[in-house]
Order: structure tokens, then C-alpha cells, then sequence
């Protein structure tokens, strides 16, 4: 293309000069924190690179008309920061969180405009093309956000105790917590001392009851980065994920732009979008089910290779989380039929080696800390101590969709389109089973587990975290609700206002959380003692009334939350009546083309 060297040089100079701004003193801010210098000095420089890569990356599949449109729209990105800065600047310094609105804005508009980019050329592109420039575009965006979050949030809640766990490994070589613990080492990602030992005492030593699975992950990235390491790694899983999610829809047949608004809805918002920034397990923990349910979707036609990559993915993880058992059992149920018909020892050999390899090395790994050999040991060990089951499913599976605090559709609506896209699920049922039958089953009893444990609602961490391993169930779900809108007739004008409100309230959410992380660590003590919800306490100095109060308080029920959950149920199986309504109706439609357009040919011939 004749524009590359124009465009590299351009680009070189301009980000040149955004450097150099960043060192300039009328950028000063008002306290004493790091974020000023660390941001325009170092990280939006690094951020116009990243944008340069991708958007030179994205342009190659354009046409020379769109590709001049496309990158000369790259160049306003530049223009963005300093202009914002300046209409900050009002004859006193820029204070920080003018400063990072105006960072995570420049991030956010990047990824807005790389993914329209993607949308132009999308036809044009292979399915595997389209995937990998979505999580690259993914893996910018979160690269973008990761130094702030870093600067602006310490970590917390569980954070600490996987990163004291990598802290260990490097340093000691060991899994000894106990010297961790004692010392000060931990400062350096941690603010204050750590009081709550996530661990068990075995003689002198401390092993901690945390999952390995992150911690193996992470231990490389702790090594080179720390904190900043682990949070880069969790981008780049977030990334694999969004690749392995619109490759998933495309198998499951949905149209190119269906899978590609639906991936978008689901990797650009909250909660997978906020959790690439979380040193937790659940963005593995959906890469490794997703990717255990593409294996399997030559069914019958399974190579050695898919049942083994399969077997691994599942074996894997129980090592990210004790959580994930039941979705083990869902698509290792799958992966046993498959290696088993057509019979064959290497086809069992292979369904089952990975699985049971792993599992006994996670086994060992606890009898040399525990003396125990199994797998979640730690969890064994303390299962006196903490209530895990409630038997309340009910108020759970509730609460993890529509809780005032805790649930998914007040930050992310666009999930309601789950409801919708039911039956265009449903209806791929016989010519995709081989792959809905092992994500349904491990998203069912996923769920089913994960809405009966007593803290169900997993606080002191951004909301939703336990649904973030099973959103490849919700993404298909999600391009259903896209593809029924689509397709709705007389209906669309309305529903595509309604998506696109659901879709700006997402955006906003998914911003809110990534400009002041401190919105997701709510307490249910708290809720309990009558403290409001941080998020809605944010979002309704800005919307009137507040749409907090529209919700339910699953944690603490009283008649007011029991009749709003009810009235979110009946909205939710409203939504998949009228998807099914509206499916059946389009599917009868086209199926009377058809046969019009045989007779046609018929009478032709």
C-alpha cells in the first residue's frame, strides 16, 4: 500500500510530540500521586504505538477509499488527548482523574475505532482473520487500561494471596508461604501488611489454599513484571478468549457480522473486559472451557488431537478453580462418549490421558503440602470452617443475573439479549449439537453449583467474577438475541433502540469500572449493614432516578427485593417468549421462501 511510509512516518513524529507533551509542567496535578508522569510520559506514547500497529493492521483488508478514511480518522486519535487536556487546563493544574478520563477515553474511542474498521472488511477477511484482529483489538484496549488500574487501584481481596503464592516461586523456589507472610516483600503490589493469611499451617510451614492453576500461569509474567507482568498476561488471555468466542459463533453458524456484534458485546464490556485487570482465575478458567468445546465440535469425526487438547483444557481446570468441577463433569462426560464411540484404544488413550495426568499431578502437588492426595485438598481441609453450600439455588440464580450489587444485567443490559436469542439456541440444537451439548451441559451445572454456594455473589471483587467462566454459553446466547433482532420483522426498529440503550449503558458501566475500579468492591457485610452500592452511588449523581433502585437486594431479601425479583423473572421469561415467537415466525418465513423459490425453478425447468 502506497500510504505505509507516509503513515509510519507520521505516526513516529506525532508520537514523538505526545511524548514530549507528557514532560511538559503545565501537566501537573494537584496531589502527589505517580499517575501524570507514568501515563503521558510513558504509557499513552505506548498506547498511539499499539494504535499505530493495529489500525496499519486492520487497513490491509481495506480498499484504498475506505483505508484513506480509516487512517486519517487514526490520525484524530492524536488530536484527542491534548485538545481534552487543554480544555482541562483552566489556569490551574489538571487533576488526576481529569487525566485518566482523558487517557481511558483515548483507549476506549482506539478499540471503537479499530472495531469499526474490522466491521467494513469483515466479508472480506477468513474467520480466523476476523478473530485474531478482534483480540488484538481486545488486547490493546486492556493494555491500555492495565497501567492505569495498576497505578490508580491496589490490589485486593484474593489478589494479594495468588501473587504471594508467584512471589514464593520466584524468589524461594518453594510454596512456603510462611517467610512470605512474615516479611515485607509483598509491599512492593500490596499497600499495607496482610493480616488474613489465606493459608494452612502444616509445622512451620504455610501452604496457601489457593487454586495453582493462575499461580503457574502467572509465575513467569511475576517474574519479569510483578503485578504489571500478571495483569499483561491476563490481557493476553483476554484476548485468546474473544479469538476463541467468535470462532465458536462462527461454528455455531451464525452469520459473520451476528458473531462479530456478539463478540464485541460480550469481550468489550463488563465483566470480561474489567477482569483482564484482576489477578483472578476466571479469564483461564473460560479460555480453557471454551476451548475444551471447540475440541469437540467434529463429534464422531473427533481426531486424537481434538479428544487430547479437550481432555487437557478440562484437566486444566481444576488447577484454575475447585469451582469448575461441575463443568468438568459436564464436557468430560462428552469427551468420554466421544473417545469411547467409535471405540478405540488410542481414541480412549487420548480422551482420557491429558485429563487423568493432570489431575494426578495436581494430587501430588497436595500430598506433598497436605498430605493429602487429591485435588482441591486445601478446600478439603477447611471445609469445617466455611459454610460453601446454601441450598437456596434459587435466590442465587437470581441474584447472579439481577442483584442490585452483585448481578450482571444493571452494569452489562446487553445480556438481557440471552433472553431473547433462546430459540435461535435452541433451534441449532440438532445440526450443532456436538458442540451445544458440552457447553450446555458444563454451563448448566456450572451454574447450578455456583447459585447454590453461600457467597454466591464472590465480593470484595468486581461483580458478576463467578459468571465470567461460563460466558461462552452467554455469548452464544447473546448472538441468538442478535440474530432474532435481525431477522424480527415489523419488531426491529424497536428492539435494535432497545439493544443499542442497552449497548450505551454497557459501555458506560464497563468505563465507570475501568476509570475507578474502587466501584467493584462492594462487601455483603456492608450491604447487610446498609451501606449503599458503590457502583449505584457513581451512577446516580449522573442518571435520575436512580436505576439502582429498580433492582433487587438478593443479599439482604426483603418483600420489596422478593417483588422486583420476581418482576426481573417475568421480564426474563417474557424476552424468551417473544424471541421464540419472533424465531418461529422468521424460520417459517424462510421456509416458505424456499419452497416458492423450488416451485419457481421447478416450473422453469
Amino acid at each position: 500500500m502506497r500510504l505505509r511510509l507516509p503513515f509510519a512516518t507520521i505516526n513516529a513524529v506525532l508520537i514523538a510530540v505526545v511524548a514530549e507533551a507528557g514532560r511538559q509542567p503545565w501537566v501537573a496535578t494537584a496531589g502527589d500521586t505517580p499517575v501524570p508522569s507514568s501515563l503521558l510520559g510513558l504509557w499513552l506514547p505506548l498506547a498511539y504505538f499499539i494504535a499505530t500497529l493495529l489500525s496499519a493492521a486492520i487497513a490491509v483488508a481495506l480498499d484504498e477509499v475506505e483505508a484513506r478514511a480509516f487512517l486519517l480518522r487514526h490520525f484524530f486519535l492524536y488530536a484527542f488527548a491534548p485538545i481534552a487536556l487543554l480544555l482541562a487546563y483552566v489556569g490551574k493544574p489538571v487533576l488526576n482523574e481529569q487525566l485518566g478520563a482523558v487517557y481511558l477515553l483515548m483507549g476506549f474511542a482506539l478499540a471503537a475505532h479499530s472495531l469499526q474498521g474490522i466491521w467494513l472488511a469483515l466479508d472480506r477477511r477468513s474467520d480466523l482473520r476476523n478473530a485474531f484482529v478482534i483480540g488484538a483489538t481486545m488486547l490493546a484496549l486492556g493494555l491500555i487500561i492495565a497501567p492505569y488500574h495498576r497505578t490508580v487501584q491496589p490490589t485486593a481481596s484474593d489478589e494479594p494471596h495468588y501473587l504471594i503464592v508467584m512471589q514464593s516461586l520466584v524468589l524461594d523456589h518453594d510454596l512456603d508461604l510462611a517467610n512470605d507472610y512474615a516479611g515485607d516483600r509483598y509491599l512492593s503490589y500490596y499497600p499495607a501488611k496482610i493480616d488474613d493469611i489465606h493459608g494452612i499451617h502444616v509445622g512451620n510451614a504455610i501452604y496457601s489454599i489457593r487454586d495453582l492453576g493462575l499461580v503457574v500461569l502467572g509465575v513467569v509474567p511475576f517474574a519479569i513484571g510483578e503485578r504489571t507482568g500478571v495483569i499483561a498476561l491476563l490481557c493476553v488471555i483476554g484476548a485468546l478468549l474473544a479469538v476463541q468466542l467468535y470462532l465458536l459463533l462462527r461454528d455455531l453458524a451464525f452469520d459473520t457480522r451476528v458473531a462479530f456484534l456478539a463478540t464485541a458485546a460480550v469481550a468489550f464490556t463488563h465483566p470480561v473486559l474489567t477482569y483482564t485487570s484482576q489477578v483472578y482465575p476466571e479469564l483461564p478458567a473460560a479460555l480453557a472451557f471454551v476451548t475444551a468445546v471447540r475440541a469437540l465440535r467434529r463429534g464422531a469425526r473427533s481426531t486424537l488431537t481434538d479428544l487430547a487438547v479437550a481432555s487437557a483444557c478440562v484437566g486444566a481446570l481444576p488447577w484454575l478453580t475447585t469451582r469448575a468441577w461441575f463443568a468438568v463433569i459436564g464436557v468430560g462426560l462428552v469427551i468420554a462418549y466421544r473417545a469411547f464411540r467409535p471405540f478405540s484404544v488410542a481414541r480412549v488413550v487420548a480422551g482420557a490421558a491429558p485429563f487423568a495426568a493432570l489431575v494426578l499431578v495436581l494430587s501430588y502437588l497436595n500430598y506433598r503440602q497436605f498430605g493429602l492426595f487429591m485435588p482441591s485438598a486445601g478446600y478439603y481441609l477447611i471445609r469445617d470452617q466455611q459454610q460453601v453450600l446454601a441450598f437456596a439455588p434459587q435466590t442465587g440464580a437470581l441474584g447472579l443475573f439481577f442483584d442490585r450489587t452483585f448481578g450482571l444485567i444493571g452494569r452489562t443490559p446487553l445480556y438481557l439479549l440471552a433472553f431473547l436469542g433462546a430459540y435461535a439456541f435452541w433451534r441449532r440444537r440438532r445440526d450443532h449439537r456436538d458442540e451445544l451439548v458440552p457447553l450446555a451441559l458444563g454451563w448448566l451445572l456450572s451454574i447450578a453449583y455456583i447459585a447454590d454456594i453461600a457467597y454466591w455473589f464472590a465480593d470484595g471483587s468486581p461483580s458478576s467474577r463467578y459468571l465470567v467462566a461460563t460466558v461462552p454459553l452467554l455469548a452464544a446466547a447473546v448472538a441468538g438475541g442478535i440474530e432474532i433482532i435481525r431477522n424480527a420483522g415489523r419488531w426491529q426498529p424497536v428492539l435494535s433502540v432497545a439493544a443499542w440503550a442497552a449497548a450505551a449503558w454497557s459501555a458506560f458501566a464497563v468505563f465507570a469500572y475501568a476509570m475507578e475500579p474502587t466501584l467493584g468492591y462492594d462487601l455483603a457485610t456492608d450491604i447487610r449493614a446498609g451501606v449503599g452500592t458503590r457502583f449505584w452511588d457513581f451512577a446516580g449523581r449522573i442518571v435520575r432516578p436512580d436505576p439502582g433502585s429498580f433492582f433487587p437486594s438478593l443479599v439482604v431479601i426483603d418483600g420489596r427485593s422478593i417483588a422486583l425479583a420476581l418482576a426481573w423473572l417475568a421480564i426474563a421469561v417474557a424476552l424468551v417468549a417473544v424471541g421464540w415467537r419472533l424465531g418461529q415466525e422468521s424460520a417459517s418465513g424462510a421456509a416458505a421462501a424456499n419452497r416458492s423459490a423450488a416451485d419457481v425453478t421447478s416450473a422453469a425447468s
